[in-house]
């Protein structure tokens, strides 16, 4: 017996149709009676419900739903959520949002996480996935259940709060390499990119941030290494090679670089060159190294282990180790100053910036407040980048940092005008010129104020700033780690004019001049208030000794420490104790901070003869202004030529290039980020030259007024 035929789909379908069509035809035909027709039509649907059994029923459409999930790959197994996600992203770890399905298993998971992060191809030792508890920054992460068939999308969901909470994947035994991946690299291809404007190089959208930082930092150091290596070249210290020749001077004997020599000479014989301060870079520098009186080697030499120096995050243009040798090393302390001073900022450059604002419209009090609230703040790193501000004025740029160490300088040099019980002002160090001293006044040491001088001395100094000048020697030795009873110590570095006068009668006449009563007492009674014996006809040059000592060492041994400890907070410490020469350019004297008239003409770049435009004026009205202005720097005293640097540079120390132009104008203006001094075509006379200059020089105290 043969097997039914089973007729495809499509047949069947045509069945009932064909069978209605023949139903009616013979209805239409023949004349059957009305129950026949009832009979013929219930055996047709019969058999349509019987057919309609046997046709495949057609196949359901599911949906699918997907779950978002954000997920965090780890470099190694913590119990920490990371501090820095961005060293995880540039290492293509980091945190994705990822799309699984609902219903999905571990191995569906495991699958999508694995195209996600590429590095967990490789990754042996296993993985376990954590959440983080509650709150912000650096949290404590617990491992997630897992089933008997591992994680699904179900345990994802009501841990991550529907998709809410970041879930972590830590590895277990090994860790992921956090090298940063070029842009092009897998982990980054699902990314949207940009296009970086300085370097024209495709950026992953969420890396172009750092990126820009990179870029911008990058060129900055190029920049200032390009600007460095061109300052080098000027003053005669080019980078390709760190020797310097010297040659003795042949009336003094001392050795100079051939670029110092004409300066050293046109005033060795009368006194020791002013010219030097600028000559070697950075504006302050002291070249008399042989100035600075010996010390006790074998307290004030620290010998550093360059092993144990660790390189900072920037990339400089030289390695950091050589850099390091060479300002220890090399035997010019002008040299070993520069870069030493180069080198630590280089090493913080990537830092968060130092931010000090002054607002120039309160009074003078109020800024000192501010300056003194920036100064004592502690556990600052002051060789990070300083970003000035001064509020109530529109400049911008390096002038308002050379504004802000000119007035902080200015202040720590000749006093505050808050009064803590001394009369009018506050001076934290005492004395005439070259023999400085720090005030013995016991609020001041009690406030710290002596760690403030000292962390301005050196944040100063590393930003090539002012430095404060004439400190006395005995002091300066001291400060180095000597020992008193080694100082030299003269009469002039005692402060108090009392005190110095009954101490200069034990310098009056022999040892067997025999003093009246009236100084007899003043001296013992000097003597008793320090505890020292009275004066005898045996002890009296002992006594001098002494009283000169507790006058000017021990009366102020503990505003030295707080000095020391000031310079040790800002990095400037590690230089003086291991290069002791470099002190002469740190504390420098007074006639080297002067401002030299030689080294100012010197460094003036004066009007040329040129195509006149239509609003310049002629050659020979540029000729007489600029010869007005030689005049006045020719008969100006000290003050009147550091208002003029300052007014056209932003502080009192002559720099490179210093740029005069006529024009048409009323007034002396200056571009001081550019060294630039404008004078106006319009004086007739050297007399109103002169007071129309001193007057507008005057005001560089109060801001700029330009941008």
């Amino acid at each position: 017996m043969g097997t039914p035929t089973v007729l495809p789909p499509w047949h069947l379908n045509l069945v009932p149709v064909l069978l209605l069509g023949l139903a009616r035809l013979l209805v239409g035909q023949t004349q059957y009676s009305k129950k026949c027709k009832e009979l013929f039509l219930h055996f047709t649907m019969e058999v349509v419900k019987e057919l309609k059994k046997m046709a495949p029923e057609p196949a359901r459409v599911t949906c699918v739903k997907f779950l978002e999930v954000q997920f965090c790959l780890l470099s190694k197994n913590s119990q920490k959520t990371p501090k820095d996600e961005t060293v995880l992203l540039q290492a293509g770890l980091g945190r994705r949002t990822v799309n699984i399905a609902d219903d999905a298993d571990h191995t569906e998971i495991t699958k999508v996480l694995l195209q996600e992060y590429p590095k967990l191809q490789s990754l042996r030792g296993g993985w376990l996935l954590q959440r983080a508890s509650g709150g912000s920054g650096q949290r404590k992460t617990a491992t997630l259940p897992q089933g008997s068939q591992g994680y699904t999308a179900k345990i994802l969901k009501a841990s991550s709060n529907n998709g809410k909470n970041v879930i972590y994947i830590v590895p277990l035994q090994e860790e992921i390499d956090i090298t940063p991946l070029p842009y092009d690299a897998p982990e980054f291809k699902n990314m949207p990119k940009n296009i970086c404007m300085t370097c024209g190089a495709s950026v992953p959208l969420q890396l172009l941030p750092c990126h820009l930082e990179e870029c911008q930092s990058h060129i900055t150091i190029e920049s200032e290494s390009d600007k460095e290596k061109e300052n080098e070249e000027g003053y005669g210290l080019s980078s390709e090679s760190d020797i310097i020749y010297l040659d003795a001077c042949p009336i003094c004997g001392e050795e100079f670089s051939a670029e110092v020599m004409p300066y050293h000479a046109s005033s060795c014989g009368e006194s020791f060159p002013e010219s030097l301060t600028s000559i070697m870079d950075e504006h302050s520098v002291d070249g008399n190294a042989s100035s600075l009186p010996q010390t006790n080697s074998s307290t004030t030499t620290l010998q550093l282990d360059p092993d144990d120096l660790r390189p900072g995050p920037s990339v400089s243009v030289e390695s950091a180790p050589s850099v390091w040798d060479e300002w220890k090393n090399i035997e010019v302390p002008e040299r070993a100053a520069i870069l030493f001073r180069r080198y630590t900022l280089r090493q913080k450059e990537d830092e968060p910036s130092l931010k000090v604002r002054i607002d120039i419209r309160e009074d003078m009090k109020d800024q000192e407040g501010a300056i003194i609230n920036f100064y004592k703040v502690p556990k600052i790193d002051w060789a990070r980048p300083l970003q000035c501000r001064l509020e109530g004025d529109i400049a911008t740029g390096d002038c308002v940092q050379r504004h802000f160490f000119s007035m902080v300088m200015h202040k720590l040099q000749n006093g505050f005008l808050f009064n803590v019980g001394n009369g009018n002002g506050t001076a934290l160090f005492e004395g005439q010129a070259d023999h400085l001293i720090p005030s013995t006044s016991q609020v001041l040491l009690q406030s710290d104020l002596f760690v403030m001088a000292g962390r301005i001395i050196g944040h100063s100094f590393l930003h090539g700033g002012p430095s404060l000048a004439g400190v006395s020697p005995a002091i300066t030795h001291v400060l180095l780690g000597g020992s008193p009873q080694t100082a030299t110590i003269t009469i002039e570095d005692v402060a108090d004019i009392d005190i110095r006068e009954t101490i200069e009668m034990l310098g009056v006449g022999d040892s067997k001049h025999d003093f009246p009563e009236d100084q007899k007492t003043a001296i013992n009674q000097l003597a008793m208030s320090w505890d020292l014996p009275i004066l005898t006809t045996t002890n009296r040059t002992w006594l001098l000794h002494n009283l000169l000592q507790h006058a000017v060492l021990t009366r102020t041994w503990r505003q030295v420490k707080q000095l020391r400890q000031g310079l040790k907070d800002s990095k400037v410490w590690q230089l003086l104790e291991t290069r002791p020469d470099v002190a002469s350019i740190v504390f420098p004297k007074q006639s080297m901070a002067d401002c030299s008239i030689q080294v100012l003409l010197n460094n003036i770049i004066w009007p040329m003869e040129e195509e006149e435009e239509d609003n310049e004026p002629p050659f020979t009205t540029q000729c007489r202004i600029s010869g007005y202005l030689r005049q006045f720097l020719e008969t100006a005293d000290q003050c009147k030529l550091k208002q003029l640097v300052k007014f056209w540079v932003g502080w009192e120390l002559p720099m490179k290039d210093m740029q005069v132009k006529v024009v048409q104008a009323e007034h002396p203006t200056s571009s001081t980020c550019f060294c630039i001094l404008r004078l106006p075509a319009h004086y007739t006379t050297f007399d109103q030259f002169r007071k129309h200059l001193e007057s507008c020089i005057a005001t560089s105290d109060v801001g700029f007024g330009l941008v």
